[in-house]
């Protein structure tokens, strides 16, 4: 699934504003087989994953991305676009996401720009 626009929150706190988020679901075939059969008679998933990369994260003013992301779950606000806020997805969040890899550039004009992958974790 792909997304225009979203947040990263940490409880109510909006953190940064984001563009170009990908969500990939991911799992494991377990396939089950009986009786002599060459194709399996079930498959499911197995080890599922959810792993959120986003494009272009814009931190708001007094966070620093290196302190937050490697110690603090967050969640991922998902929206459908930015020109109208009535097009939104309401309320699909992925909560309790880790931020696994980030990286930072900076273009010419000096403006700072954050690239990161998440993974959401499951509660036990």
């Amino acid at each position: 699934m792909t997304f225009s626009v979203g947040r990263i929150q940490v409880g109510e706190t909006t953190i940064a504003k984001c563009t170009g988020i990908t969500v990939r679901y991911e799992g494991n075939p377990v396939e089950f087989y009986g009786g002599g059969y060459k194709e399996p008679l079930e498959i499911e998933l197995g080890n599922m994953s959810i792993t959120i990369t986003v494009e272009f994260a814009e931190w708001s003013e007094g966070i620093d991305p290196d302190s937050v992301l490697p110690n603090t779950y967050v969640d991922v606000q998902l929206l459908a676009s930015s020109a109208d806020a009535n097009r939104g997805i309401d309320g699909l969040t992925l909560s309790r996401c880790k931020a696994v890899s980030w990286e930072t550039a900076s273009t010419q004009d000096g403006f700072v720009t954050y690239r990161l992958e998440l993974r959401k974790a499951y509660r036990s």
